[in-house]
């Protein structure tokens, strides 16, 4: 996962939204997934289709163990945009202030224009399948004819379509009030299975979660839109006793998936509070095991 130096450079935005780690931006959604192999999760809906949840977009949901490491790796910073965002407003002279609500309604224009166009567009292509679909006229009759059955051509149906309706503009971050600096610094606790989450994402592998597998982990050998995962990962602690029939389930229900079941530890540090974020896993020990058969 090599990376330019403008690559190297670059801190992601993280909103920390109720709770949920989220990043707007899609230039950072590409960079992480790019040069931090992490995949993450869309969440957003189409204002116009809030309930689907087939073709989900921005932003996009990390893990508390993904923000965590790319907080303690310094490729990403928090920000606390619900209260960042008030406090900003109130503090601001009135020039910025005014400003910011120009550009929104400038934001709001261009949605408009872009609105209408499509409106536009759309009424013409209705128009010429009216006008493509039009009968001939038929030969006027010498004797009246108004049953039900009558030859004469009905009067083409008008273009009617629903009254122009203006698009609102809500920005969905505050990136453009608030400025670039980490406003949030409560320190994310990650799950107990980070240890292992950072082992492997230092070697390269996409980890997403391995619920649907039975585990902990899904790991990849690369990004997911090219290859299927290797691996069904576990973490346990460094002296916890695992049963034996846990062992034997798990290798087999890997092997069943045409995976390798991945099962790891961190060794304790004495000095852990004192010592610097790992974010590669240094401590971690893992083993693999495959079901062969009987």
């Amino acid at each position: 996962m090599a990376s330019s130096a403008g690559a190297a450079n670059r801190q992601v935005r993280i909103s920390r939204i109720g709770g949920r780690y989220l990043v707007f931006d899609i230039d950072d959604v590409v960079h992480i997934r790019r040069h931090h192999g992490m995949c993450a999760i869309l969440v957003g809906t189409m204002p116009q289709n809030p309930t689907q949840s087939i073709f989900l977009g921005l932003p996009i949901e990390l893990y508390a163990e993904e923000a965590k490491l790319l907080v303690d790796k310094k490729a990403a910073y928090i920000a606390d945009d619900a209260t960042d965002h008030l406090s900003q407003l109130k503090t601001m002279d009135s020039s910025a202030r005014k400003a910011y609500f120009q550009s929104l309604k400038a934001q709001r224009k261009a949605a408009q224009r872009i609105f209408e166009d499509s409106r536009e567009k759309a009424r013409a292509r209705h128009a010429h399948k009216v006008l493509k679909g039009k009968p001939e006229p038929a030969e006027p009759s010498a004797e009246a004819d108004d049953t039900l059955f009558s030859s004469k051509p009905s009067a083409s149906p008008s273009v009617v379509l629903e009254p122009l309706k203006s698009p609102a503009v809500t920005p969905t971050t505050s990136n453009l009030l608030i400025p670039f600096s980490p406003s949030d610094t409560t320190p994310i606790q990650g799950p107990p299975t980070y240890p292992l989450y950072a082992f492997l994402n230092a070697r390269g592998y996409y980890i997403t979660p391995g619920l649907r597998f039975g585990g902990d982990y899904s790991v990849y050998p690369g990004d997911p839109f090219r290859y299927h995962a290797h691996y069904l990962a576990n973490c346990y602690g460094w002296d916890q006793k695992i049963p034996m029939l846990d062992l034997t389930t798990s290798g087999r229900l890997g092997t069943a998936v045409k995976k390798g079941f991945l099962f790891g530890a961190e060794k304790p540090v004495a000095d852990a509070a004192d010592a610097e974020p790992d974010t590669t896993g240094k401590n971690v020990r893992v083993f693999c095991m495959e079901w062969a058969g009987m």
